[in-house]
């Protein structure tokens, strides 16, 4: 059944917009247009904060639209090397040498750091934006935390030439940020929106780490924009080989047109997931063209699936209000 087929099929039917959950979208990057995110057909989405400068955006507009806007808050690894993980950071030199690694070509005697320096501001200490985020985690009692993740694949920008640089934020860093703010969100029973871009090894290592060491995980996990592979859905959501457990916590899979829909393999993926584990997200950093990315992938995840539109809606969000804490 193709998507044309199912919109034939169903086009005398009114989109069940009442039913329709973002799993992941930054709507509010379009401050000019931050009052039609009230006016989204889509019935409720999860806004993902992703630095120090939107959280109070974030946590603003969840005030504004409460029947339709999820707060969520968090430390986006595309930003960790701004942190310092010390009370009192070393200068900014020190801490950014120790932070980035340069991946240029071994034989190059040129340092791909070195130029990027002089534009990074000084780091700011993680516990000043821990505190912060606790503090709004605490008082919004129905946020959740993200987006935060690991990416193995992210370069920094030159901010000279606006290119992408030979240079990288460091897996270890990127992992002592993301498990404080894991940690943060098991500690208040919170749901976590994960950005994973050719690191779920590790993401998979952290979990198994923390349930060895009887550390609590969050309740629910998404890994958002899924682009891993059909076995790391099924280590995930399954019992595991080599006597380990299935994990403490209940892992979704969303899919979005802006990442997902170039992928070859995306009807296998989509397919892959239980069906009480799959959630649809647009991953759009405006409200105009929203609804149109989320009607598109309605429509995709019901050819994967084989389902009618109106079962799609009604499957995907009700896992929709099940991740967020809702059902």
């Amino acid at each position: 059944m193709s998507i044309m087929s199912v919109y034939m099929e169903e086009s005398e039917e009114n989109f069940l917009w009442s039913k329709t959950g973002d799993a992941h979208t930054h709507a509010h990057d379009d401050r000019e247009r931050l009052s039609k995110i009230g006016e989204l057909k889509t019935a409720r989405l999860c806004l993902m904060g992703t630095r120090f400068e939107d959280l109070d955006i974030v946590s603003q507009l969840s005030a504004k639209f409460q029947s339709k806007v999820v707060p969520c808050f968090g430390f986006h690894p595309w930003f960790a090397h701004l942190l310092s993980l010390e009370d009192d950071p070393p200068e900014s030199e020190i801490h950014y040498r120790s932070v980035l690694s340069d991946i240029g070509p071994k034989s190059s005697t040129d340092c791909n750091i070195e130029p990027i320096l002089v534009y990074l501001p000084p780091p700011k200490p993680f516990n000043v934006w821990f505190e912060k985020l606790e503090n709004l985690v605490k008082t919004n009692t129905t946020a959740l935390i993200g987006e935060v993740g690991l990416d193995k694949s992210a370069r920094l920008t030159d901010p000279k030439t606006q290119s992408l640089s030979k240079v990288q934020t460091k897996i270890q860093h990127q992992i002592a940020i993301l498990e404080k703010q894991l940690d943060l969100a098991a500690k208040y029973n919170r749901a976590v929106s994960l950005h994973c871009v050719q690191a779920t090894g590790q993401v998979i290592e952290l979990l198994d780490r923390k349930v060895l060491s009887q550390q609590p995980l969050p309740p629910r996990i998404c890994m958002h924009s899924y682009g891993g592979s059909v076995d790391t859905i099924k280590i995930l959501t399954e019992t595991r080989p080599k006597k380990k457990k299935k994990l403490p916590t209940d892992i979704y899979f969303s899919f979005s047109i802006v990442i997902n829909e170039r992928y070859s393999r995306l009807h296998d993926l989509i397919r892959a997931v239980p069906e009480d584990r799959l959630l649809v997200e647009s991953d759009f950093h405006s409200p105009d063209g929203l609804d149109h990315l989320m009607e598109k992938i309605v429509l995709l995840v019901s050819e994967a699936k084989g389902w009618t539109r109106a079962t799609t809606l009604e499957k995907t969000f009700q896992n929709f209000l099940k991740f967020i804490g809702e059902s």
